[in-house]
C-alpha cells in the first residue's frame, strides 16, 4: 500500500508479530575479540557472545549466568575444546549451552549423570549470524529453525564490511525510532553543528509517500527540510525490529546514505550501530569516487559543509601519537577496521548526539510519563492522521512519519 500518509487503521492490527523471534546486530565484529566470552544485553536480558572455533559461523550466544552458583560467564573464558568455562568452578557448556564437564564431578558417576546434559544445567542458547561486519542475534531459544529460514535487514548499498561506529546511549528504543523518522528537527536542534543547519534554513515539509511492508516494516519517499536540500529526494526504510536506512539523492546524481540500528538493550538504553556511505554522480572526480570515509566527507563537504571537510583537518600532519597508532594498525589490522569505525562515527557524533541524548533522554524520562500519569492532556489520536492514540501532537505534513510509525508499532503490541 503505497502513497499514504494516514496510519493503519484497526483492522491492519492483527499481526502476530513476534519482538523476541527478530535479528538484532548485538556488536561490529570488529569491536568484539573472539578470544572469550562478551557480556551483551538485549531486550534487558544479560547475554553473553562467544566464539567455539573459527569461521563466522562459530559465534555462539548464551545466557550470561551460570546454573551452579549464579557467576558472571563474561568473567569466564573459551577452553581448548571451544566451550565457555565459568570461571567460579570451571563448569563447561557447549555452544547449545549443555553443561558438558563439572570439574568436581570428575570419577563421581552419579553426580555427572545428573548434571552432564540435564536440563537445569544448560544454558538458554540462541542463533547468531553475521552480515557485513556485523554481529546478529536472534534471542528467542525455542525458533531456530525460523531463525535459520529469515534473513536480518541489511543495506543492500554498502558492502561485506563497512566501517562501523558504535554507541551506548540513555534513551529508549521507541523514542530514538521516533527521532530516526523525524528530519525536520535538524536545523533546529543541531543549530550550530553544521553550518546550514539553523531554523532560518527550515523549508515545510510536503507530503510523503508511505508504503506499509507489514511486518518488515516501512518504506517513505520524501523531499527537503531546508534550504540547502529542497531538491533532494530522500528515500527511508525502517526495517524491523530495528534499523533505518535513509538515502538521499540530489539533482546531480549524489546520494548519500546513512545506516542506523538502534538495538533495545534495557528498557530506557539503546545501543546505536552506524556507518554511512556515499554513491557518487556520474561525473564525479576521482577523489570523490573513492570509498569510505574520505570520500563520504568530501561528499558530506557539499552537501553540508560548503566545502569545508574533516578530511582536511587530518591533512595539517600527524603528531607522535597517530604515528604510533598508524604503526599499531598496519601491523594489527583488526585495530584498523575498529579506528575506520571511530572516525566514521564522528561524522554522526560528537554535538549532534549529545544534542539528540539531551531531549531524548528527557522526552523518554519526563515527558512520556507525566502524560501517562496525567500530569498533561491525554492520549489522543492525531485529528489530522487518525490512527491510536499518542502522546504527541501530530498535526502537520512533516509528524506524519512519527504518526504513521507510531500506528505500525501499536498495531504489534509496542
Amino acid at each position: 500500500e503505497a502513497a499514504r500518509e494516514e496510519p493503519a487503521g484497526e483492522e491492519e492490527a492483527a499481526s502476530g508479530y513476534d519482538w523476541a523471534r527478530q535479528w538484532y546486530p548485538v556488536a561490529p565484529l570488529a569491536t568484539l575479540s573472539g578470544n572469550g566470552p562478551e557480556p551483551i544485553k538485549l531486550l534487558g536480558r544479560g547475554l553473553v557472545v562467544w566464539r567455539s572455533g573459527g569461521g563466522d559461523e562459530s559465534w555462539r550466544c548464551t545466557g550470561g549466568i551460570c546454573p551452579h552458583r549464579l557467576a558472571p560467564l563474561a568473567k569466564g573464558r573459551v577452553n581448548e575444546d571451544g566451550q565457555l568455562m565459568c570461571r567460579f568452578h570451571g563448569w563447561c557448556f557447549g555452544g547449545d549451552g549443555a553443561c558438558v564437564k563439572v570439574p568436581m564431578a570428575a570419577g563421581d558417576a552419579e553426580a555427572e549423570a545428573r548434571l552432564l546434559g540435564a536440563q537445569r544445567t544448560r544454558l538458554p542458547s540462541y542463533p547468531t549470524c553475521v552480515r557485513q561486519g556485523l554481529l546478529f542475534v536472534w534471542p528467542d531459544a525455542d525458533s531456530r529453525e525460523e531463525a535459520e529460514a529469515t534473513e536480518p535487514f541489511v543495506c543492500e548499498d554498502l558492502g561485506d564490511e563497512p566501517a562501523w561506529g558504535m554507541n551506548d546511549t540513555p534513551a529508549g528504543w521507541r523514542v530514538w525510532m521516533e527521532q530516526s523518522w523525524d528530519p525536520s528537527h535538524a536545523p533546529f536542534l543541531h543549530q550550530f553543528t553544521l553550518p546550514n543547519f539553523a531554523p532560518e534554513n527550515a523549508v515545510p515539509m510536503g507530503q510523503f509517500e508511505v508504503e506499509d511492508l507489514g511486518n518488515a516494516g516501512l518504506r517513505v519517499k520524501h523531499g527537503g527540510y531546508m534550504q540547502s536540500n529542497q531538491g533532494m529526494k530522500a528515500l527511508r526504510r525502517f526495517g524491523a525490529p530495528c534499523a533505518n536506512s535513509t538515502t538521499y539523492e540530489y539533482p546531480d546524481g549524489r546520494t548519500i546514505g546513512f545506516v542506523f540500528y538502534f538495538v533495545p538493550t534495557e528498557l530506557d538504553r539503546v545501543r546505536h550501530i552506524t556507518t554511512s556511505y556515499f554513491l557518487p554522480a556520474p561525473d564525479a572526480s576521482e577523489d570523490e569516487s573513492k570509498g569510505g570515509l574520505a570520500g563520504n566527507q568530501l561528499q558530506m563537504s557539499r552537501v553540508l559543509l560548503r566545502g569545508r571537510t574533516l578530511q582536511s583537518v587530518s591533512d595539517r600532519g600527524k603528531g607522535p601519537v597517530e604515528r604510533v597508532v598508524d604503526s599499531a594498525c598496519a601491523r594489527w589490522p583488526h585495530l584498523a577496521q575498529v579506528r575506520r569505525g571511530l572516525k566514521n562515527m564522528r561524522l554522526l557524533r560528537g554535538r549532534l548526539g549529545d544534542q539528540d541524548n539531551a531531549v531524548l533522554s528527557f522526552q523518554d524520562r519526563v515527558g512520556l510519563p507525566a502524560v501517562h500519569a496525567g500530569g498533561l492532556r491525554p492520549p489522543a489520536p492525531s485529528e489530522r492522521f487518525g490512527g491510536p492514540a499518542t502522546e504527541y501532537v501530530l498535526e502537520t505534513h512533516a509528524d506524519a512519519l512519527v504518526s504513521r510509525f507510531g500506528a505500525w508499532l501499536a498495531a504489534r503490541g509496542g
